[in-house]
């Protein structure tokens, strides 16, 4: 009995760093298992800590496609390595390429951004994305989230 009670908070400490925390899973699946979520700075912005703004590398391992999903509050996001498939379903995201060019990405269009490109997600906007290449994807991401929910929150396309 006491090796069990040892290795659950080791599991627990192992899938903490997760990045989807759906409130209906009722098991695993493979998102979790496919990207990593490394907090390098976080904090509160105000005394009533409602907010949280975090610094957070996330690393998609190859072949993963995430699900469909909406953040509680703005993020923006910067690909340090790899090429990440993105697609707006709902709402539209601004992205700044690493030349400099920005445009808007509408509802039902996807783009390929690489190394140095940026993206600023607005709270609520419905998306997703992909890692279709044999290589992971690093992206350095800033977030200012409603402390009190989940960081990414799943979103089933067909009720959009």
């Amino acid at each position: 009995m006491r090796k069990a009670s040892v290795i659950l908070p080791l599991a627990i400490l192992a899938f903490g760093s997760v990045v989807v925390n759906s409130q209906e899973s009722p098991s695993p699946n493979t998102y979790t298992q496919s990207v990593r979520r490394e907090v390098l700075a976080s904090g509160y912005p105000t005394q009533d800590q409602k907010q949280i703004l975090e610094l957070v590398r996330y690393t998609i391992a190859p072949r993963t496609k995430l699900p469909t999903h909406i953040h509680p509050g703005m993020q923006i996001e910067r690909v340090e390595a790899g090429t990440l498939t993105y697609t707006v379903v709902q709402g539209e995201a601004k992205v700044t390429k690493a030349n400099g060019t920005q445009l808007i990405l509408q509802k039902g269009k996807t783009i390929q951004l690489t190394v140095g490109d940026s993206l600023v997600e607005p709270a609520g906007m419905v998306h997703y994305g992909e890692n279709l290449t044999n290589k992971p994807i690093i992206l350095l991401s800033a977030s200012l989230f409603d402390a009190n929910q989940p960081k990414s929150i799943l979103i089933n396309p067909e009720n959009r």
